[in-house]
């Protein structure tokens, strides 16, 4: 939630579904809506002063008396615009205060808490195509329930950057849509033709309020893969139970944030400040946008990705992402000495913020880089409203769980369920397979400039 979005616009507490939300709450905040508002537009009036008096220094022959006169009236008028700047900042904090108190500490965003209500009536099952408006409808229904990759942006992204359609699977009770699974197909010289819910993300998998409509919606799988034609499919979800043959391997992992920076500062520990502190010493700077980051997080990553032995994706598949503005993503971009030595991609929910992909330059790490990044990330989306922080998924107890663990973030189990036509287990391409180690091997070896070439026709097919 944007907490600062919804405070700019009238009404707008009032307007939310979100359940978790009590009335006398959304009085509450609607109050500081309108204070906000005000504040802001006092801001820009002393702003309007203050540029008012700038241009007056621009004045031919200004007596002495009079430029000692625009200065006095200049640091006044800078007093006001930072003191109402504050006052915007704690109007802010007061709404995040408010809606964190409403909440259990414990909780997750709804799209991870377990279901416990049943349907328990029989149901019929059908297509529906991606960019219908019954899934554009099911999905604002079901807003606690989605996680941001269910929004039809990011299979347009897929489908314009790789040409993989996506289509919905739909589970009804009489003529009402109650159960979902989005699933893009994709056709694979190396890994056969699959069913994926969802590709190239980490969640994406079924949607509904009932644990048992979700059950039969995977008990569909047979009618699934003779409708699609595919060899597999593969339903990638945080839900456990649903099916025999699954991985488990990964987890992603959450902090639930705290409504400013001073307290996360206290949450983290001295530790971690610590390690922050030492990249601090070497005047690291970032900065935070769109496709005007692109080459510079491109870099990075590109160098980072052959340093893993990983083929790296297109430039123009983030290109793609960054430029529907649905999928609410921005690039964060760090440097050392004016150049990029880390960087992330952040992808923002109604609550959730996370980063699908970060990489730092080996370089970089004697500097504590990738620390001082992860804590500008967390500072903008403690700024920006958000109440929770995903770092992503990692193999259970690897480097990259334990850097995540470090920052106070709980695990949340993956289950990711695999269905084949000829009822065969099997799994995702797993990097660990030995079959795998040479080529990851010759391929840390290449020039970056040519993984960038052939790295993108490969990945496009690792789903």
């Amino acid at each position: 939630m944007d907490v600062k979005k919804l405070l700019k616009c009238p009404g707008a507490f009032a307007d939310l579904t979100d359940p978790t939300l009590p009335a006398e709450m959304q009085v509450s905040l609607e109050a500081l809506g309108e204070a906000y508002r005000q504040t802001a537009s006092d801001l820009k009036g002393h702003s309007r002063q203050k540029q008012a008096v700038a241009k007056q220094f621009k004045k031919p022959d200004l007596s002495e008396t009079e430029r000692a006169q625009l200065k006095q009236s200049m640091q006044t008028v800078s007093a006001e615009v930072k003191k109402t700047e504050q006052q915007l900042k704690h109007l802010v904090r007061s709404a995040q205060d408010l809606i964190s108190s409403s909440q259990d500490e414990s909780e997750l965003p709804g799209q991870f808490n377990p279901l416990t209500a049943t349907l328990g009536k029989s149901l019929t099952f059908g297509w529906l195509e991606n960019d219908s408006q019954a899934w554009a409808e099911f999905l604002q229904e079901h807003r606690e329930l989605q996680s941001h990759y269910h929004l039809p942006a990011f299979s347009q992204a897929i489908q314009s950057s790789f040409g993989y359609e996506t289509r919905v699977f739909g589970a009804y009770q009489g003529q009402q849509l109650v159960g979902a699974l989005p699933i893009t197909l994709i056709q694979s010289s190396l890994f056969g033709h699959n069913a994926v819910s969802l590709p190239y993300f980490n969640y994406g998998g079924p949607i509904s309020r009932y644990q048992d409509v979700i059950a039969a919606l995977l008990e569909q799988s047979d009618q699934i893969l003779a409708d699609t034609g595919a060899e597999q499919l593969e339903v990638r979800t945080t839900r456990p139970g649903l099916a025999a043959n699954f991985s488990d391997k990964k987890a992603s992992m959450i902090l639930r944030l705290p409504s400013s920076q001073e307290r996360l500062d206290d949450q983290l520990g001295a530790k971690v400040r610590a390690q922050i502190n030492q990249a601090v010493r070497h005047h690291p700077t970032n900065r935070i946008g769109g496709e005007e980051l692109l080459d510079d997080f491109y870099r990075v990553f590109a160098h980072n990705m052959r340093d893993l032995g990983t083929p790296v994706y297109s430039q123009d598949w983030f290109r793609a992402l960054l430029n529907n503005k649905k999928t609410n993503s921005r690039l964060i971009v760090c440097y050392l000495n004016a150049k990029p030595v880390s960087c992330g991609f952040l992808c923002g929910g109604e609550y959730l913020l996370e980063i699908p992909w970060a990489s730092t330059l080996k370089s970089a790490n004697a500097f504590n880089m990738n620390m001082w990044m992860y804590r500008q990330i967390l500072g903008f989306a403690i700024e920006h409203g958000y109440q929770f922080f995903d770092f992503g998924r990692s193999s259970k107890d690897a480097g990259t769980y334990k850097f995540k663990k470090q920052w106070g973030a709980k695990p949340v189990q993956h289950f990711w369920y695999f269905f084949r036509r000829d009822g065969a287990p099997i799994g995702a391409a797993n990097p660990d397979n030995p079959k795998y180690r040479l080529l990851i091997n010759i391929w840390k070896r290449l020039p970056v400039w040519l993984t960038r070439l052939i790295g993108p026709p490969i990945v496009k097919q690792i789903p």
